[in-house]
């Protein structure tokens, strides 16, 4: 029930209700319908014609006809026959069953013949079976102690003369149609709100505007018509940032790439050396800003990637520069979606953390639910878990007197590879190694075909 949406919901309230409703309106009514019968039968037609039949065969031949006046009515037509009609219409043995056991016993066993014919016109305007049931009549033959048979044939209401079942209960029926019909036209009505809350998960999976078309009542446009334009809104700001980051980074890079020059001429190698070291530090984090400045307007989803190769480059890679970087990768292709320049990036950065605060770097690919999962583990100190919330934020870092003594940057590693996955619609995932150290996993949506 929690998972259902408010169309669901409102429409199984509304068809739940008229059920009970019409349960208990049918139940009251055949509870008193078999305290007013004697026989207490199911069927009003079955009980009457046992009735009647029961008062022939007691009544003298002489008093046949004054019953038989009582008997008849316009919807009703009762007869005392030598010898019943061929059969034409269609036998109901349930209700030959129901009259023979109600009526007394006989020496020799009663003969009971009950015919379901359809009508003239039902059979040219509608299906077989509901011709039967609309433009029928029902034609019981019962015979009698004294000879003969007593026919009763139905001219009208056949339905409430087989079940019991009055007018106010098809009314009902109609009703709950009416019902379904309505829920149905809500659904109608209610499919640009569906429509508009997909958009909006959406959107926060990636900030890409796209506009949905209006279209329902007007409240409903006018509220599609402001999440367009909050959509052009937040990516401008969105842009703008990136503009801004880029262009202070560019411009900055630039002047570093001079000081750098000039830092050469130094005459002194001690202070040379911090010179280099500072300015190499001040490049770093240039560049960490102009990465975090592009992964944050937008993400590459039309690309693919295999991550199990591009993991399995990274551990080569670092191994080749004496890294303690070790690995379980599946051998088949595991394929994600993203550009191999942005997931690589994101994988080096988690890397680096792991072996700058650990001194080593475990990475281990698994697929899970429609995901690759790709973690990578650390003996270190583990993460601060009152600070996590802030360790994947720009700039932000757990432990600072650890990044200054580790000779740590600026805090954008840990950004970058959120952003990254954030934009094709995964996590990154911060936690507790088994046995001590962090646990940082990578979820990826696994590329569609």
């Amino acid at each position: 029930m929690a998972r259902l949406g408010i169309v669901w919901r409102l429409g199984l309230i509304l068809l739940a209700a008229l059920i009970v409703v019409q349960l208990v309106t049918t139940g009251v009514y055949l509870w008193r319908r078999e305290r007013a019968s004697e026989n207490g039968l199911f069927s009003p037609l079955a009980d009457q014609v046992t009735a009647m039949v029961t008062l022939v065969d007691d009544a003298p031949a002489e008093r046949r006809p004054l019953l038989l006046r009582a008997f008849n009515s316009p919807e009703l037509e009762v007869t005392v026959e030598a010898a019943p009609d061929a059969a034409e219409g269609r036998a109901m043995p349930a209700m030959e069953r129901m009259i023979r056991d109600a009526l007394p016993a006989m020496p020799a066993p009663r003969q009971v013949s009950v015919q379901l014919i359809a009508g003239e016109r039902g059979a040219l305007h509608r299906p077989r079976l509901l011709s039967r049931f609309v433009d029928g009549r029902v034609v019981a033959s019962i015979g009698l102690a004294g000879g003969g048979f007593l026919i009763a044939e139905t001219n009208g209401e056949l339905m409430p003369r087989l079940f019991g079942l009055q007018p106010g209960f098809f009314a009902g029926i109609f009703g709950l149609l009416v019902a379904i019909l309505t829920i149905a036209f809500f659904t109608w009505e209610a499919r640009p709100i569906r429509r508009l809350s997909k958009a909006v998960q959406a959107f926060g999976r990636d900030a890409t505007p796209k506009p949905e078309r209006e279209a329902g009542a007007a409240e409903v446009r006018v509220l599609i018509r402001a999440f367009n334009e909050m959509q052009q809104r937040l990516a401008g700001l969105i842009a703008n940032r990136a503009f801004v980051l880029g262009a202070m980074a560019h411009d900055l890079r630039t002047y570093l790439t001079r000081l750098r020059l000039r830092a050469e001429f130094i005459a002194d190698e001690g202070e040379k050396a911090a010179w280099v070291r500072n300015l190499d530090a001040m490049q770093q984090l240039v560049e960490d800003t102009l990465t975090f400045a592009k992964v944050s307007f937008g993400a590459d989803r039309a690309a693919r990637t295999d991550l199990a190769r591009l993991a399995r480059r990274e551990i080569e890679e670092r191994a080749a520069l004496g890294a303690d970087v070790r690995g379980t990768l599946p051998s088949a292709p595991v394929m994600v979606a993203g550009s191999e320049t942005a997931l690589a990036r994101a994988l080096a950065n988690l890397v680096d953390n792991a072996v700058k605060y650990g001194g080593s770097a475990e990475i281990t690919l698994t697929v899970e639910k429609g995901r690759a999962l790709l973690a990578i583990e650390d003996r270190g100190p583990g993460l601060p878990a009152d600070l996590r919330h802030l360790l994947a934020q720009p700039f932000q870092q757990g432990d600072q007197a650890r990044t200054r003594g580790a000779g740590g940057g600026a805090g954008l590693g840990l950004a970058i590879a959120r952003e990254i996955a954030s934009g094709l619609g995964g996590e990154l995932q911060l936690g507790d190694r088994p046995g001590g150290g962090a646990r940082l996993v990578l979820a990826l949506p696994l590329a569609g075909d």
